[in-house]
């Protein structure tokens, strides 16, 4: 039986999935397998403002308080984040299958069962735990959450496209909501902010001059995480609500760079 804190969550993130399917424009999935639908999960909305100043030192993950109630954590052990400053260029980001997947929660075994793998970080902030998966159009979000309804949404496989004129509802995202930034010897976007709650709520009715962005809705990174003999995973890591005070890109790379591709023993 859900709890009402449960259910509460799993509109939360069906109402971000359609921000996110509209802002961020990820616009069709590429998977080993066709996805199924399972548990529901708050999707992304979108991102856009000036980068936030590096968040307080973070330590191994621990339960929420106690006024929440989580579900069940992995049982792997979840390492704490090292702030540094950003760097210009980031080391490789590589899904390395080092975890099996036979003590992994039920949702992620549901995961395997349809794209053949899963991928899960092993380093988040402190707090934060799996709250829930979702699955649309082939494409699986899994979200972390903490006590304060801070949320870490990872979202696989998914595509993306920088170019702001790529927009269903007719928008222009503006030009500086995506940076790029280099990840070993690829390319990664920092989307920072997303259309405001109004312009969502209006949809096609407003006009393309009086859609406004939000530069303080969330901050994302879409990157593409290597698998070695496999299929590489085009993924996004986005954080949200805002104000975006709570995490920055560098810790956000850092839980990029923690992500580890889980699949059945042979």
């Amino acid at each position: 039986m859900k709890s009402t804190k449960a259910i509460g969550n799993e509109d939360a993130m069906n109402r971000l999935g359609i921000l996110l399917l509209l802002a961020v424009l990820l616009s069709g999935c590429t998977s080993e397998a066709p996805v199924a639908t399972p548990t529901s999960v708050p999707t992304m909305p979108s991102i856009s403002a000036p980068m936030p100043s590096p968040t307080p030192e973070m330590k191994p993950t621990s339960p929420p308080s106690s006024t929440a109630t989580p579900a069940p954590p992995s049982p792997t052990a979840v390492h704490a984040l090292t702030m540094t400053s950003a760097p210009v260029e980031y080391q490789d980001i590589r899904c390395e299958a080092s975890e099996d997947a036979a003590d992994m929660p039920e949702e992620i075994g549901e995961v395997i069962e349809r794209l053949g793998f899963a991928v899960r970080p092993s380093e988040l902030p402190t707090g934060f735990e799996l709250a829930g998966v979702s699955s649309s159009d082939n494409e699986v979000r899994q979200i972390y959450q903490n006590a304060d309804d801070k949320n870490i949404l990872l979202a696989y496989p998914i595509e993306f496209s920088p170019d702001i004129t790529i927009d269903t509802l007719g928008w222009e995202r503006p030009e500086d909501a995506v940076s790029s930034m280099r990840v070993g010897d690829r390319t990664a976007y920092l989307m920072t902010g997303g259309w405001s709650d109004p312009s969502i709520i209006g949809g096609p009715a407003i006009s393309p001059k009086d859609a406004k962005w939000d530069y303080d809705k969330s901050l994302a990174l879409f990157f593409t995480c290597r698998v070695d003999g496999k299929r590489d995973v085009e993924m996004a890591i986005q954080a949200f609500p805002g104000p975006m005070d709570w995490i920055d890109a560098d810790e956000i790379v850092q839980i990029a760079q923690s992500l580890k591709r889980i699949s059945r023993s042979p």
